[in-house]
């Protein structure tokens, strides 16, 4: 069986905040990882550097974009040449008893 190794979130108590807050964005900001911050010893709220959070959001961005494009490559209808567009065009027109220019 394959072995996954990840690294282990940052966790630490809310009162740190109160207590250690230099430290605490200290930590944020050198490992560029989500603090995660406990009250009564389950999970509140995450404190994340800035620049991190910019980079997290931008990676989002992307992947969201080149999934995106993988659905439109996927589903995209083949492609129509300009004397096939050109002669539903006028087919078009002619219902409507106009003139294709």
């Amino acid at each position: 069986m394959k072995s996954v190794l990840t690294e282990l979130p940052v966790i630490r108590p809310i009162t740190d905040l109160r207590t250690q807050l230099n430290d605490v964005c200290t930590q944020a900001t050198e490992s560029r990882k989500p603090v995660v911050l406990t009250k009564n010893g389950n999970a509140s709220y995450v404190l994340l550097d800035s620049d991190a959070y910019a980079e997290t959001e931008r990676n989002n961005r992307i992947y969201l974009a080149m999934k995106e494009a993988e659905i439109e490559e996927r589903y995209r209808p083949a492609t129509v040449s300009e004397e096939e567009s050109d002669a539903k065009m006028k087919e078009i027109f002619a219902l409507w008893g106009l003139e294709y220019a």
